[in-house]
């Protein structure tokens, strides 16, 4: 058994995106890895020198191993025990991407036109690693200068007390959609709203830089792309496969050339949401800053961050209705600054134009 799958397994180990087993997942993964070392260092065909380093690195797996057990869970009280919770009944305190998988399948059962999918989005926990730009973009197979995901920056205070604030954002699939009047004025059926909110995309319609320049300017949030349909690798020696793979976008499989001078946008990975499996973006975050689910489900994840008083739109006194959320450090607009001393204060507001009011539940 060679090095190379010692090392991949404790690469598994390390970066296990089931976080509530992740420590478990750890330990089974070490052990493996441990008895392959072990089965390495039993032949005879190394050198002093090589069976030592491999004994080192039996040690440094040992300690991770032993190492998973300590480390305090990061969210939520989350065990081994999460991982076999039934679907659609994880409870408050479960890991929060077991939590919100749940939330998912029970919405699922649901009528779609009962459905109210929403993000909720914690800018306290954004790193601005930009990992949910780079899984979205390697989802949905974009192309260059497309993408559905992105992630401004915007820096606080002066020197020595500077800091950074990070605000994720993507199309709002919102309530009242300016956009879709806007398209369908220029083409008929280009975008439409779908029962559980989704704002869609007709790529075969939705062509050209006329219609795209009407969906834009409608935009709040300047969440629309016009595909050029260039690849990543034009003018490299040889164009590589994965340009050219078809992707699954509103129920159907479109080629790269179809999708080339078409409007494009986020769409809550609705073809993962169909099947089950949250977005691209929620998944990979690594801040766990990205909330995911039915907000018409009081026992959701996003719900229940809703209810805190801490949840804003932005831009909400357009009136487009956005089901994108953001929480800060503000409960409520002119509420004292909170005393946090682990780090800095956040406040979206510095920024942008946010609604104030705590949200009840009955609106969406």
């Amino acid at each position: 058994m060679g090095n190379s799958f010692v090392f991949n397994a404790l690469h598994v180990a390390a970066f296990s995106p089931n976080r509530g087993t992740g420590h478990a997942l750890f330990s089974d993964a070490a052990g493996r890895a441990l008895a392959a070392l072990e089965d390495e260092m039993n032949e005879n065909s190394g050198s002093e020198a090589r069976r030592n380093f491999l004994k080192d690195l039996a040690g440094t797996a040992a300690a991770a191993a032993a190492t998973a057990f300590l480390v305090p869970k990061r969210f939520g009280e989350s065990t081994v025990a999460d991982a076999s919770t039934k679907l659609g009944t994880a409870p408050p305190g479960t890991d929060e991407v077991l939590r919100m998988t749940a939330d998912l399948t029970r919405a699922l059962e649901k009528d779609p036109k009962d459905r109210c999918w929403a993000m909720v989005i914690d800018t306290r926990r954004c790193i601005g690693c930009s990992a949910c730009t780079a899984a979205c973009i390697a989802e949905n197979n974009l192309t260059p200068g497309v993408t559905y995901r992105t992630v401004p920056e915007a820096e606080e205070g002066e020197y020595p007390n500077v800091h950074r604030i990070f605000m994720p954002t993507n199309c709002a699939q919102c309530e009242k959609p300016p956009c879709v009047p806007a398209a369908n004025k220029v083409i008929p059926g280009a975008m439409k709203k779908r029962p559980d909110g989704i704002i869609e995309v007709d790529y075969q319609k939705a062509k050209g830089k006329k219609v795209f320049e009407a969906a834009k300017k409608a935009c709040p949030y300047s969440a629309l792309y016009l595909d050029p349909g260039k690849p990543y690798t034009a003018g490299t020696p040889a164009l590589q496969p994965y340009e050219n793979r078809s992707v699954l976008e509103y129920g159907k499989s479109w080629s790269r050339k179809e999708t080339a001078n078409a409007v494009r946008k986020c769409h809550f990975c609705a073809q993962r949401l169909d099947v089950g499996i949250l977005p691209a973006c929620v998944t990979t975050c690594t801040g766990i800053a990205m909330h995911f689910g039915d907000i018409s489900d009081p026992k959701s994840l996003v719900a229940e961050l809703m209810a805190s008083g801490r949840a804003r739109r932005l831009e909400a006194s357009k009136g487009t209705g956005p089901r994108i959320h953001y929480l800060d450090d503000f409960p409520e607009a002119g509420a004292d600054v909170p005393a946090i001393k682990t780090r800095s204060v956040v406040d979206c507001t510095t920024c942008h134009d946010f609604e104030s009011k705590k949200w009840s539940g009955g609106e969406r």
